[in-house]
């Protein structure tokens, strides 16, 4: 199943860059921290796996700079009872809008667990979970890199 989700950062697109490279470890328990809430909704409103997710497994890989921009490409799983969740493969692309304006855009495939049961379960709704689980994550991306980035351009006025 496809996915995407897209939002704004009110800074330079280098200043993004550079947030992300030192946000990564956070990313990781922000990915965790979204694919739990997404089983709770999950649970909430279908059919439950009845096996939670006690680890996410998310990796995001080195960039591929192009010009001004960048794709980074993104793997985040539920780890153990693998069959039981979903799984993404993804890119995370940073691109500027203007020049103190810069998108970030998270585009990729899922398979829903349960084949063929799983992908009718996912267009009946479920599916909903999955987008609530990336807006989830990249929101907190975003507003982590908006202070970071804001605390960088403050340092460097200070230094100067």
């Amino acid at each position: 199943m496809f996915i995407h989700y897209y939002t704004h950062v009110g800074l330079p697109v280098e200043a993004v860059m550079a947030s992300i490279e030192s946000l990564r470890e956070p990313m990781s328990a922000w990915a965790g921290i979204a694919y739990r809430q997404g089983e709770e909704l999950r649970s909430r409103v279908g059919p439950g796996s009845g096996v939670p997710a006690k680890e996410v497994t998310f990796e995001l890989g080195l960039p591929l700079d192009r010009d001004d921009s960048a794709t980074y490409p993104i793997a985040w799983h539920a780890s153990g009872a693998g069959a039981l969740f979903p799984r993404l493969q993804a890119e995370l692309a940073v691109a500027p809008l203007a020049p103190e304006l810069t998108v970030l855009t998270l585009q990729g495939t899922y398979d829903p667990p349960l084949g063929v049961v799983g992908r009718f379960l996912d267009r009946a709704g479920l599916g909903l979970m999955a987008e609530a689980t990336v807006k989830n994550w990249l929101d907190r991306v975003a507003d982590a890199i908006a202070v970071d980035g804001r605390e960088r351009v403050l340092d460097r006025k200070e230094e100067t």
